[in-house]
């Protein structure tokens, strides 16, 4: 009788009266806690070097807002040389980026200086040959109303980059910064320039001009005659400028230098019937050994690459900073622009003597410049 007892227990116990081995298992395990997603995630390089920027760090941002983004919230250095530099600069990836701006205000520009922290979509970096940049971003930017520096490249598929070039024509910074719609203007088509000489359009037809031990010389393009040439000692660059009747004016940036300053001058001229009139001279940029103890460096590491802009009355002087040590650039900076204005063309002085029958009338145009015979 026990023994039926206890079998009809053991058959009226079902396995849904078990707890099963999950049920078990999720009993005894502890409950999993996931952390909250990180507020801020940071990107990391290569960054993408665009239009607008280079990877998070945006034109047009405040620095404020992009100090936030940097560890640590980065160096921010106050950079303030008079009529040179005022800028709030933040220092990015152990200040292999610099974010540059108005004090308080917002991003102007962000400069590259470090190899494999930024890259164009192309590939184009801090170490790329010119080869390389022209292959991956176009041919330069021709802008008629402009002049630029040699060792500075604006490609013309990004127009907001500017690439410092080395001697050796290898990139060794980048810049990206707003850039002005191209000025549609008319004129002659420039001749195809060469390393010792530029295409220009001074008379209105097509010359060559060039800076030949201290002469800037003025040639026809055809046939290779001397049209004029002025004194002009110390020149480092020479560039056409187009002005608004369809003639290029020339440009050149004179630089000289001591123990305590170096100065960058701008001398400007204009065809005027039959030779060079200069139209501009002004003292545009000076660094001292001052200045340059300033910023922690010494005079002879710093350098100047102009851009000059024909704006009609006056010619716009900018361009950028550079800071080396040794043979690797540490600062990249935007300049403050200086306004050049035209010289007025002197009013003509009427000749006491009476002019005689057969006089042929000669016009002298108000010149500075030493011309050559």
């Amino acid at each position: 009788m026990k023994l039926l007892v206890i079998a009809l227990l053991a058959l009226g116990c079902s396995d849904h009266d078990r707890p099963s081995a999950s049920q078990s298992e999720s009993t005894d395990r502890t409950p999993r806690v996931l952390d909250p997603p990180p507020q801020n995630v940071r990107a990391l390089p290569p960054h993408a070097i665009r239009a607008d920027g280079v990877g998070p760090y945006k034109l047009g941002l405040t620095l404020e807002r992009l100090g936030t983004q940097i560890p640590s919230g980065g160096r921010n250095a106050q950079v303030d040389i008079p009529s040179v530099v005022h800028l709030s600069v933040l220092h990015a990836e152990e200040d292999a980026i610099l974010i540059g701006g108005e004090p308080l205000g917002r991003a102007t520009f962000v400069a590259v200086v470090g190899s494999q922290i930024a890259r164009t979509e192309t590939g184009v970096q801090v170490g790329s040959t010119r080869d390389e940049l022209i292959r991956a971003l176009g041919q330069p930017s021709i802008e008629l109303d402009r002049a630029r520096d040699p060792h500075v490249i604006v490609p013309s598929n990004l127009r907001e980059l500017r690439a410092v070039m080395d001697d050796g024509d290898r990139v060794v910074g980048l810049v990206v910064a707003a850039s002005e719609s191209p000025s549609k203007l008319d004129g002659c088509v420039r001749p195809t320039a060469d390393d010792k000489k530029i295409g220009a359009c001074v008379t209105g037809a097509p010359e060559f001009a060039s800076l030949d031990n201290d002469w800037l010389v003025v040639r026809a393009a055809e046939g290779d005659k001397i049209l004029d040439k002025v004194k002009l000692p110390n020149a480092m660059f020479l560039g056409p400028v187009r002005a608004s009747d369809g003639r290029d004016e020339l440009i050149a940036v004179i630089t000289t230098e001591d123990a305590q300053a170096r100065t960058w001058r701008l001398v400007a001229f204009r065809w005027d019937t039959n030779h060079l009139v200069q139209v501009a001279d002004a003292l545009v940029y000076t660094l001292t050994a001052t200045n340059a103890r300033w910023i922690g460096s010494t005079l002879h590491d710093l350098d100047l690459a102009l851009e000059v802009v024909n704006r009609g009355d006056t010619f716009e002087v900018g361009g950028l900073l550079t800071r080396r040590s040794g043979a690797k650039l540490r600062d990249l900076l935007v300049l403050s622009p200086v306004p050049v204005p035209r010289k007025r063309p002197k009013p003509a002085t009427p000749d006491p003597t009476p002019a005689t029958a057969g006089d042929a009338g000669v016009s002298a145009a108000g010149s500075d410049g030493v011309h050559g015979p």
